[in-house]
Order: C-alpha cells, then sequence, then structure tokens
C-alpha cells in the first residue's frame, strides 16, 4: 500500500503558533498511544483556529489522487471530509505505539516542524524521515509507530472519511 508525500503551502511559522496557542489552552494533551503531547481527536470540533490547514490537508489529497489515478480509480470521484483531526508536539524520548487509523478512509500527517535528528514514521520495513512542511498521506488500516525520537518535531493529524462517492 502506498505512502504519499505531499508538499503543503503552510505558513509554518503560525501554524506552530497555533499549535501551541491551543497547548496553552489545554495544557494536560490527551491519553492515546501517542506518548507525546496530544491535542483531542475532535480539536476541529473545539476550535476553528485549524479550518485554513484542514482546507491544505485535503488539496494535498487531491494532488495525492491526481499523481497515482490507477490506485485511486474509483476512489478518485470521492471527496473526503475530516473525522478526527490532532495536533502534536514530540519532545526528546516521545514516541507513538504501533497502531492504525481504521476505519477511517485515510490518516494523514503534516510536519510544521522536524529536527534533523526526530525519529522517522514507521510503516512496519518502510521508515519515512519527518520533513518540515511535508504532508503524508496513507491508508487508515496501515500500521505504523514513531520510536523514541531524539529531536523534536510538531505536526497535525487528521483521519478522512469518504463524504460522497461521486
Amino acid at each position: 500500500m502506498p505512502v504519499y508525500s505531499v508538499q503543503l503551502d503552510i505558513d509554518n511559522d503560525q501554524l506552530i503558533r497555533d499549535i501551541q496557542k491551543h497547548r496553552n489552552n489545554f495544557p494536560e494533551g490527551e491519553v492515546s498511544n501517542v506518548k507525546a503531547w496530544r491535542s483531542s481527536y475532535k480539536t476541529h470540533k473545539q476550535t476553528n483556529i485549524f479550518n485554513s490547514y484542514i482546507d491544505k490537508i485535503l488539496s494535498g489529497v487531491d494532488r495525492a489522487r491526481i499523481s497515482d489515478p490507477e490506485f485511486f480509480s474509483r476512489l478518485g470521484l470521492c471527496t473526503y471530509k475530516v473525522q478526527d483531526f490532532w495536533a502534536l508536539m514530540y519532545e526528546q524520548g516521545d514516541h507513538t505505539i504501533r497502531h492504525t487509523h481504521y476505519p477511517c478512509t485515510w490518516a494523514s500527517c503534516y510536519y510544521a516542524y522536524a529536527d534533523e535528528d526526530s525519529a522517522p514514521i514507521r510503516f512496519d520495513m518502510l521508515r519515512i524521515k519527518p520533513k518540515s512542511g511535508t504532508l503524508l498521506l496513507w491508508n487508515g488500516s496501515l500500521f505504523h509507530s514513531v520510536p523514541e525520537t531524539q529531536g523534536k518535531r510538531i505536526a497535525i493529524s487528521a483521519n478522512l472519511i469518504i463524504d460522497d462517492f461521486g
């Protein structure tokens, strides 16, 4: 199953400020398989500050579909919506336990910032080093994890479901 990488035109400095502001409002974070600060899976319902970034993620999905029409075939006609959306801030020693986002159609992670020594995201044998400005998009049933990181990373993630089959 492919993992797509798309560069997005996002003001990362502003996104980082928006994530930090949200973290200041919700400093405890949520308990999950992410062993780092993580906002609620329903962050997009708590605030509209991330709406423009969500729009950019959805446009990134469209770009990924255009890049691989054979894989997407009928899925190329679908439109998607956000089921879950959250922000993450990893620091040294943070990690994420192996998991999937099933039954969501797509999972995504956009890296607003990633240190050079930030741990890769692992899709079993495939390892992808995060890069600032990159959106990763993969099938929601694909297992993935993040080993303990030495560097910082700041990201937003979303689970997408089919809104309309077209």
